[in-house]
């Protein structure tokens, strides 16, 4: 089996790394290009790096810089959060299974997991796009705020009164945030059925970058994985010749190169 450590490339807190760090797991800060080779000590595994899809310029210096010194390298980039990205890779390498399967789990779960944010205004919020009417809206008196999806197809602002469920729509768990008892009455119900969730948990380690990310300082990100945490794998198609993953894909997502298939009488097919 080919070890894995996955790097969740988000602005770290002592919180955080103390839920989920571990020699599989590793916190670091997208602008802190030498941190994952620091830390990960000459240790001869393969990585698997997430981040936000904001900072994929970073995400690919970071891969190349490992790929440099001689780690075998999957990256993925998303529109989820902090928060998300922290959980998704906690839930990755916890599996403790072959770097090939920890992609599949990673690209599964990235697809699944509902992220999102309450805010009280999206006037300085930049992903998803805003209209212009809530943007007004977002300086006018009352109201009970907006809730904001990351992820899926279609990531969306929904003035709070107006939520449906996000695509796609999946029975997920509880819905994990820092704050969450900042959230109105009728914004934590238009939380649960957007993220097709029944109960909310207050976790104060999930406070991550949250101003960065949404744009303002009350807001509270959001995040719900997928309650059937099982999964079928697609049929391996043996080994990488270079790295040695199980690949479950034409090609390695860690050297990227596709095997050379030999038939039965010795001649490259």
């Amino acid at each position: 089996m080919q070890r894995i450590v996955v790097s969740a490339l988000v602005p770290p807190t002592p919180e955080a790394r103390e839920l989920v760090e571990s020699d599989a797991l590793l916190l670091t800060a997208p602008d802190d290009l030498p941190g994952v080779l620091e830390r990960l000590q000459g240790r001869g595994a393969h990585l698997l790096l997430l981040g936000e899809r904001r900072h994929a310029s970073l995400v690919r210096r970071h891969a190349a810089l490992a790929t440099d010194a001689g780690h075998p390298v999957a990256w993925r980039t998303t529109h989820h959060g902090p928060a998300a990205l922290l959980l998704v890779a906690s839930q990755v390498a916890a599996a403790g299974v072959d770097a090939g399967i920890a992609v599949v789990i990673a690209d599964r779960l990235l697809e699944q997991t509902w992220s999102g944010a309450w805010t009280p205004s999206v006037a300085r919020l930049e992903q998803p796009q805003v209209a212009v009417g809530q943007h007004l809206r977002s300086w006018m008196p009352g109201g009970n705020g907006f809730v904001v999806t990351f992820s899926g197809p279609l990531p969306e602002v929904r003035a709070v009164g107006r939520a449906s469920a996000a695509e796609p729509v999946v029975a997920r768990g509880e819905v994990y945030g820092a704050g969450i008892g900042r959230l109105p009455d009728a914004a934590r119900q238009d939380v649960l059925t957007t993220a097709g969730s029944a109960t909310t948990t207050d976790l104060p380690a999930l406070a991550l970058d949250t101003r960065a990310r949404v744009g303002v300082e009350g807001a509270v990100e959001l995040v719900a994985l997928p309650v059937e945490q099982r999964m079928e794998l697609p049929p391996a198609g043996g080994r990488c010749g270079v790295c040695d993953a199980l690949l479950f894909s034409e090609t390695c997502p860690f050297c990227h190169v596709r095997p050379a298939a030999v038939d039965p009488r010795g001649a490259l097919s």
